[in-house]
């Protein structure tokens, strides 16, 4: 039997591998070198800085919080100035409570609800700290009553609101005739003007002052004892009501009305 050897490979030619060309070193100056490594420093300082004042940034703001929130500044106490025996209507219409933030209570908004009262003419709210909101309200004065159906009157204030209801006519305070529109409680009359022009009379006359009225002629009043007071517009009702008593005071024959609607000249 005859082995055939197995056929021989040619052998392989392989590209000449090239050799890399040797790198070239520079040699840096030593200032150079020094101002590189003067800068890296120079950026880990402004890195440990910025990190640094991050978390100091972070660590105000979680004091702040849980100060404001905290029982040191909670509101403990409100204090209602000015209302009289309105006091516990006030706190009512507040709608503050106890226990909550006194920096996060807003003033405003809650004077606002006080002055949604009828007879509260303004609202003034404080914080005070550490624990107390104070509120401070002007009430309602009624100038003058008019007559709103059988058994009803409404007290009037000097912008004409409606500051209360009653049963009878207020000793001591003129009527408002002839009105368009009566309102309920805490609304408007029509015309406003008469109740301005009580509001500045009544510091002349006081409850000598019977009523008073919108006429086709202007604003009328009715004195007792004493002639008709015409006050022309709803201007310089002051100087008005003073030049109407300094006349009166001083008259001496007997007169069916006093214009003083140019109190300068009556």
């Amino acid at each position: 039997m005859t082995t055939v050897a197995p056929p021989r490979r040619p052998p392989s030619r392989r590209a000449p591998t090239r050799r890399a060309a040797p790198t070239r070193r520079f040699a840096i100056h030593p200032r150079l070198g020094a101002r590189r490594v003067a800068v890296r420093r120079a950026e880990r300082h402004r890195r440990r800085r910025r990190l640094v004042a991050g978390l100091g940034v972070v660590a105000l703001v979680a004091l702040a919080v849980g100060l404001v929130w905290s029982p040191f500044l909670a509101v403990h106490r409100i204090v209602v100035r000015g209302a009289g025996t309105h006091t516990a209507a006030v706190r009512q219409a507040a709608h503050l409570g106890t226990g909550g933030p006194l920096l996060l209570v807003h003033t405003g908004t809650v004077a606002a609800h006080v002055e949604q009262l009828p007879w509260i003419g303004s609202a003034h709210v404080e914080r005070q700290l550490p624990n107390t909101i104070t509120i401070t309200v002007t009430v309602r004065a009624p100038v003058a009553w008019a007559p709103a159906g059988p058994g009803r009157v409404v007290l009037v204030d000097s912008h004409g609101v409606v500051a209360a209801v009653a049963t009878a006519a207020p000793s001591g305070l003129p009527e408002l005739t002839a009105l368009t529109h009566v309102a309920g409680l805490g609304g408007r009359i029509a015309p406003t003007a008469p109740a301005a022009a009580a509001a500045a009379l009544a510091a002349a006359f006081g409850p000598r002052l019977v009523s008073v009225a919108l006429t086709p002629i202007g604003l009328t009043a009715t004195v007792a004892g004493s002639p008709e007071v015409l006050l022309g517009d709803a201007t310089a009702l002051a100087a008005k009501a003073h030049a109407a008593a300094a006349v009166l005071g001083a008259l001496v024959h007997p007169a069916t009305y006093l214009d003083v609607s140019v109190p300068q000249r009556p």
